[in-house]
């Protein structure tokens, strides 16, 4: 075998053979970029004071917080402190949250959780009606946020629509077109009456097309951010595919000039040529096979996405849903998947 024979088949044998720590790496990018997407979660924190009854009861006025909270967690606007998580700490901290209504009293609760916002509000009553006030405001400044405000007529279970629709308010949503229908006529209309929206409709079509299961979640922010990652690293990957086949095309051209040649100096500068562009195929297919790994790692990331955050839950949503879901965790300060089971005897 020649000399240029051997060096050619030494070049073939290194683009085939990538070290095996560059593979571990690409896997750990993988198996990791997930969770590096979760930890970087900039959305503001807050947590929720028990709303105060007044002309209601305290039960009545507890069961409704309990919805606005699952309601403002479904937007998915804010990371909510849990009602367990929010207790422990606060019971570790000696504090009852237990006939805190003062602005002082709710911002120290907002301070002990480290929390950016605190929500609180009364629901009152007044003759046949009943009214509904609350408000956002940051722990650090103690200046209002948001602040809703909404009077009702009519029986109190009609007051788990309007705080569910105040929770899309307070987050700066619009409410959805199903709880404006129910707040209009009472019940939900026949004509609406579609097929209901559940985490593993929205896991699926996050599989088939990255941000797919976010819209159709209404969750169009994130869509748009899983959608035009994977075109970006698609891009990339078409660019590096690109240089590759230049490189190689050039490696060639100029493998046949060395075969070819018979002047020394020319033959070494050949020689210098087609390692360079060796190199340049080497590294551009070793971009190329990087930023493929990280789709990979985006694509999972977007479907774990869509399946723990699911529809939002202002809408019809199907009983089957996974309990698996998104919490911030004061004590880490980081957002938790948690998993609740229920036990039956």
């Amino acid at each position: 075998m020649s000399t240029i024979q051997k060096m050619r088949y030494s070049m073939t044998e290194k683009i085939i053979s990538k070290p095996v720590i560059l593979k571990l790496a690409n896997l750990m990018l993988v198996l990791f970029l997930p969770l590096i997407l979760y930890g970087q979660d900039t959305r503001e924190t807050v947590a929720i004071l028990d709303f105060e009854g007044r002309g209601i009861s305290q039960l009545e006025a507890q069961t409704l917080t309990d919805r606005f909270r699952t309601a403002l967690a479904g937007a998915g606007v804010l990371r909510l402190v849990e009602r367990q998580m929010m207790e422990e700490v606060l019971q570790e901290q000696g504090f009852q949250q237990t006939g805190c209504t003062s602005d002082e009293c709710a911002v120290e609760v907002g301070q002990l959780l480290g929390v950016q916002n605190m929500i609180g509000g009364a629901i009152g009553k007044v003759g046949n009606t009943f009214t509904i006030d609350m408000r956002m405001f940051s722990v650090q400044t103690g200046e209002n946020i948001r602040t809703k405000n909404v009077s009702y007529g009519g029986a109190v279970d009609g007051l788990i629509t309007e705080i569910e629709i105040l929770a899309f308010q307070i987050s700066g949503l619009e409410a959805t077109d199903e709880l404006l229908e129910i707040r209009k006529t009472g019940i939900v209309a026949a004509g609406s009456a579609v097929k209901p929206k559940t985490r593993f409709g929205a896991m699926m079509r996050s599989m088939i097309i990255p941000g797919g299961g976010q819209f159709y979640s209404e969750r169009k922010r994130w869509g748009y951010t899983w959608l035009l990652s994977e075109i970006a690293i698609g891009g990339g990957i078409a660019f590096f595919g690109t240089e590759y086949q230049t490189a190689f095309d050039e490696y060639n051209s100029t493998i046949d000039l060395y075969t070819n040649e018979t002047d020394v100096d020319m033959i070494e500068e050949y020689k210098d040529q087609a390692q360079m562009h060796h190199e340049n195929m080497d590294n551009a297919a070793t971009m190329a096979e990087t930023l493929a790994y990280a789709a990979a790692g985006v694509w999972a990331a977007n479907v774990v996405h869509a399946l723990i955050t699911g529809p939002k839950t202002g809408g019809k949503t199907s009983a089957k849903e996974l309990p698996i879901r998104l919490a911030y965790d004061p004590g880490s300060g980081a957002t938790m998947m948690k998993l609740s089971i229920p036990l039956r005897r």
